[in-house]
């Protein structure tokens, strides 16, 4: 994590105190949610009834964090009061359905997936804002918001090429969900995080924060089929800051192959969420391990062969 956001406090109280009450505006808030119901915390009740009454304060934090674009509390403080990652994963849900995140009603369409090893119990799977994805660009834009730090991932996204249902996902191997996949682009991912602690938060604190993520760039679309059955094993990458000398890397992703973690996904997200649509994509994790970076740096991945993204920040 870095410690040289210009929102961050490294010293006093700010650093070393507990966090405000979750679920109490930030000082001088109270005031102004009389004049604005956007500063009034949402009625998780009635917005997001499956959310644990334990996790509101969760939930508050997080949403305090969005509405100031800055970091608020400390994932320690809160993380006592989830039980385990279902409830993470519902403080995820309610936020989207309080800040509409996707459309309502409708499965995410937008995933990130992955794990540290071939462990299908291990894997963690987020849907993702719509409003961070910058689709089909050469080079992505700056984000209008920085909490914590500017973390950069190579990684490849997959684009599914027709409707799966929860019967058709639990008979899914890793090979035959290949052939599920009509398109690919080479992505970077923008990590971030809500939390006083950036990625040194708890672990069940990170996945309610959507696992660390800030944003994804996508670059253009291709077909998909000259890749079935390819050698991921012997896949090159870069990753160049500016005109620095580029970063090599081959071979290195956690899974030794981006497509193994999709049965997993597909079964998970028509468990929680019903039949996954056509068009859905999934990041599918880093290739480049997750080196941060500046305002104003410019950020190159290149997959030999599949193509290259760029990210101004």
């Amino acid at each position: 994590m870095s410690t040289d956001s210009e929102k961050d406090c490294s010293t006093g109280l700010c650093s070393t105190g507990p966090s405000p009450f979750a679920n109490q505006p930030p000082l001088g808030l109270n005031l102004l949610a009389k004049d604005d119901p956007e500063d009034v915390l949402p009625d998780w009740k009635q917005i997001a009834p499956e959310l644990p009454e334990d996790a509101y304060s969760v939930a508050d934090a997080l949403w305090w964090s969005h509405k100031l674009g800055e970091r608020s509390a400390r994932g320690s403080d809160v993380v006592f009061m989830l039980r385990d990652a279902a409830d993470a994963r519902a403080v995820q849900n309610a936020l989207s359905l309080a800040r509409k995140w996707w459309p309502a009603a409708s499965v995410p369409r937008f995933w990130k997936s992955g794990g540290a090893a071939r462990d299908a119990a291990a894997l963690i799977h987020v849907p993702l804002p719509e409003s961070g994805i910058q689709a089909g660009v050469t080079t992505a834009v700056a984000p209008t918001t920085v909490f914590s730090l500017r973390g950069v991932e190579g990684e490849i996204a997959l684009r599914l090429g027709q409707d799966v249902t929860a019967a058709q996902a639990a008979a899914l191997t890793p090979d035959t969900a290949r052939e599920l996949i009509d398109a690919y682009a080479v992505a970077i991912e923008f990590v971030d995080s809500r939390w006083r602690e950036g990625t040194q938060a708890p672990a069940l604190a990170l996945l309610a924060d959507g696992q660390c993520h800030g944003g994804l760039a996508l670059g253009a679309w291709k077909d998909f089929a000259p890749l079935r059955n390819h050698d991921w094993h012997q896949q090159t990458c870069t990753l160049r800051i500016n005109q620095d000398p580029a970063q090599n890397f081959a071979g290195t992703h956690s899974l030794q192959d981006p497509t193994w973690l999709l049965p997993e996904w597909l079964q998970h997200v028509t468990t929680h969420y019903g039949t996954v649509t056509a068009g859905t994509v999934v990041t599918t994790g880093t290739w480049t391990g997750c080196p941060a970076v500046q305002a104003g740096d410019l950020v190159t991945v290149c997959f030999d062969g599949l193509g290259e993204v760029r990210w101004q920040f």
